[in-house]
């Protein structure tokens, strides 16, 4: 298996990710570089297509529509990213975590 991972200086990651979420993709959300990833697999030759088709849309998307994405996790990552307390990151996605699910 291989893992691929990728980030951008030019756009939001993780309103790339929110939008690839949304079509059904689920690839992780890395910091430090801010930056996503997926596990590539034997499994995923038959839909390499349709992601890159669907990565190229999402990425198009958040060109043209910066800002952060109704209901997505990228303000939490981002923010997440930028704390200069680590442990605080923690307190933030539990109390996020506690109070939406």
């Amino acid at each position: 298996m291989t893992i691929v991972a990728f980030g951008s200086a030019v756009l939001d990651i993780f309103e790339v990710n929110d939008i690839m979420s949304g079509k059904g993709w689920h690839l992780n959300a890395l910091q430090r570089p801010n930056s996503i990833h997926i596990c590539v697999t034997l499994q995923h030759v038959p839909v390499v297509d349709a992601f890159l088709q669907d990565l190229r849309e999402a990425v198009q998307t958040v060109r043209e529509n910066p800002g952060p994405i109704s209901g997505g996790l990228a303000p939490i990552y981002g923010a997440a990213g930028k704390m200069p307390d680590r442990g605080m990151v923690q307190d933030l996605l539990v109390n996020y975590m506690d109070g939406t699910c």
